[in-house]
């Protein structure tokens, strides 16, 4: 199996400082807000941008560093970008052959190999198709078969679903699980849901930096940034240790929850939950133990049965809440208003940041 990958690079106009890697088969997701450097990163591993210093192996053999430069096209990775950059005058299957006829192979040969990659995407039967003839969906699985077919020993993909209607990207989704299998990619993406089907671990870069990283499955549960755990679609709270079970926010709000291991009061911590966990109230509740935060609606947002209340607390952060359409139109939530979101203890899952 091909496909490791070690990457150091800096490049200072664009205020990127990163170190990345992956192992042979490997697929790693890299998140992160808009502007964070993402879609740098792709670019430095594909060879369309040069960094100021750094090193970059594939396989063991060298990419660039300081005396070395290997071009684009020599560099054994493809770029699957979000507009799939299909030939128009060529058909469908000429359009997946080029790679192998660019790479010295003949016509028929070249042919076979496409009608092979346009099967595996499911694809064959628009072969002889102009890519004006298909839909967003079948050209961008058209461009995977492309990208397949030139045999690279990485798979980049640069937001590969977000130029899809809804209907779409699931279906490509479930074609990307399938081809990828055996197969190492770094994948730009800025949907959680294309990390946790696609992705082994995690990357989350910010500011040109990596903040985060680990498995899929730990990041998205223990987040350990606020766009983290807004992509995760969590509150996330930080701040100071003071008993085993207890946090207080830089403002001095105490969030109380249960330990995922032993805490020392004084270090720094994060306190995550569910948005489905906290209930809204028109006065600060009493009763049952329970954390309760003084905040401002900002947002209301339906989803399917529910209703997202988005607020920000004192400390300006934004916190989530999942009612019901009935509890919205009972307590006049509405944004602006000033309300109390509630979340009992033992919704709450503390650990060290």
């Amino acid at each position: 199996m091909t496909g490791a990958l070690s990457m150091r690079a800096t490049l200072t106009a664009r205020g990127l400082d990163v170190e990345i890697g992956l192992a042979p088969g490997e697929h790693v997701a890299v998140l992160g807000p808009n502007g964070a450097g993402k879609s740098t990163v792709l670019g430095l591993v594909s060879g369309l941008l040069r960094p100021d210093s750094g090193r970059a192996e594939l396989d063991g053999r060298v990419l660039f560093d300081e005396r070395h430069w290997v071009p684009p096209h020599a560099r054994g990775v493809t770029l699957l970008a979000q507009d799939p950059l299909l030939f128009p005058h060529l058909s469908v299957r000429d359009n997946v052959a080029f790679g192998p006829r660019a790479s010295g192979l003949g016509a028929r040969a070249a042919r076979d190999i496409a009608q092979e990659f346009l099967t595996e995407v499911d694809a064959a039967e628009f072969a002889d198709r102009k890519p004006a003839q298909l839909s967003g969906g079948q050209a961008q699985r058209v461009a995977i078969a492309r990208a397949l077919a030139a045999r690279p020993a990485l798979m980049l993909l640069d937001e590969p679903m977000a130029a899809l209607d809804v209907a779409a990207a699931p279906m490509l989704r479930r074609v990307l699980r399938r081809v990828l299998e055996g197969r190492s990619a770094l994948i730009v993406t800025h949907d959680v849901l294309d990390a946790v089907l696609l992705a082994d671990r995690v990357v989350v870069v910010e500011g040109g930096r990596i903040v985060e990283e680990g498995p899929t499955a730990e990041v998205v549960a223990r987040p350990r940034t606020p766009f983290t755990a807004g992509l995760a679609g969590l509150n996330l709270i930080r701040g100071r240790v003071t008993t085993e079970s207890v946090l207080e926010d830089d403002h001095g709000v105490e969030v109380t929850g249960t330990p995922t291991e032993p805490l020392t009061s004084g270090e720094r911590g994060l306190a995550v939950f569910s948005p489905n966990s906290v209930a809204v109230h028109d006065d600060r509740p009493h009763g049952s133990p329970r954390n309760t935060f003084p905040v401002t609606i900002t947002e209301l947002e339906p989803r399917e049965s529910l209703v997202r209340v988005r607020a920000v607390d004192r400390s300006g952060d934004t916190l989530l809440a999942d009612v019901t359409a009935s509890s919205v139109g009972e307590l006049d939530l509405y944004p602006g208003k000033q309300v109390f979101f509630a979340v009992k203890a033992t919704a709450v899952t503390v650990y060290p940041s």
